[in-house]
């Protein structure tokens, strides 16, 4: 009895220790990745949104991973905003026209570094080879480009 009391006195002992450390990583995500904004409470881990300060709750599971995206184009001028194009392999493109299509009003999470990096609202079902990314000014184009090329960039083999 005593034995199992003190393993059971050092087990709590790791645990707080190693709680916050724990807690204060954004474990469990990829270098970059999409998933949908949650509908309800209390369904996945809140992130922030870099930038603003702004917190979002995310669904737990991962709808574009990093095995899915190519390349990140150059930073151009798209009807009056910077922006950028995100390509997508075959395999990421033919997932992204169906989450598309299952969730138009819904909100989708552009996750990198365990940060959401934008948050757009889908409009149409979309049957692309990637997607269009603006922002509001060409700093911030240019930055969230580089983070992303980074982070698709580390995912690929030999990266």
């Amino acid at each position: 009895m005593r034995l199992t009391w003190a393993f059971g006195l050092v087990f709590l002992l790791v645990m707080f220790l190693a709680g916050p450390a724990i807690s204060q990583a954004n474990s469990g995500f990829a270098p970059i990745e999409i998933r949908l904004v949650a509908q309800a409470a209390g369904s996945g881990p809140r992130l922030v949104v870099e930038g603003s300060g702004q917190t979002l709750e995310v669904e737990p599971r991962t709808l574009l991973g990093p095995a899915d995206f190519t390349s990140v184009g150059q930073v151009e001028w798209v009807e009056g905003k910077p922006g950028f194009n995100v390509a997508l392999t075959p395999a990421g493109a033919q997932k992204y026209e169906r989450i598309s299509t299952e969730n138009v009003g819904r909100t989708l999470a552009v996750i990198a570094g365990g940060k959401i990096l934008m948050a757009p609202k889908i409009l149409d079902p979309v049957r692309a080879q990637g997607f269009l990314l603006t922002v509001n000014t060409e700093a911030e184009a240019t930055q969230l480009a580089e983070k992303i090329r980074q982070a698709v960039n580390r995912s690929k083999p030999g990266g």
